[in-house]
């Protein structure tokens, strides 16, 4: 399923991490969980490919549609999102800004409180508008707090 022998490497190596971390002698892991867990890691990957690829696609758009000075406003937010939110940070804002998930469906992918995902978002945009400075001009727009619930 993937072409790049340091990729198939990768997998493997997580895969059989995992199941040293869950080795029971009492009840070994067989075969169909090994498969399962390595058709779940391959997910995940395709998942946060996906994801990068369509926030590095919103970004492309945005700046296609853009004047010039709004340009390098783009790749201002593009570098502080990248340069100064935390792992999770930047997986939220991806999901809420780009994604356009609600607080609620963040919340259910990663296995935490809604409370946890508005105030990880809160964080990140403090964050962002403290790189950014207090002037971001048109930028504001790109942290400008939607409705975080969506309705239906």
């Amino acid at each position: 399923m993937l072409d790049d022998d340091d990729e198939v490497s990768d997998l493997v190596s997580e895969v059989f991490s995992l199941a040293w971390v869950k080795l029971d002698i009492l009840r070994p892991l067989g075969l169909i969980w090994l498969l399962r867990t390595a058709d779940n890691k391959l997910k995940d990957r395709d998942r946060t490919l996906r994801v990068r690829a369509g926030a590095m696609e919103a970004v492309r758009r945005m700046a296609e549609g853009a004047r010039a000075h709004d340009v390098l406003d783009v790749l201002a937010v593009r570098h502080a999102i990248d340069s100064v939110l935390t792992r999770r940070e930047r997986r939220f804002v991806i999901f809420f800004y780009w994604d356009r998930l609600a607080a609620g469906e963040i919340a259910e992918l990663d296995r935490c409180s809604q409370a946890s995902v508005f105030t990880t978002l809160s964080r990140a945009r403090a964050k962002l508008i403290g790189e950014l400075g207090q002037d971001v001009g048109s930028r504001s727009e790109l942290l400008a707090p939607r409705s975080m619930i969506r309705a239906g």
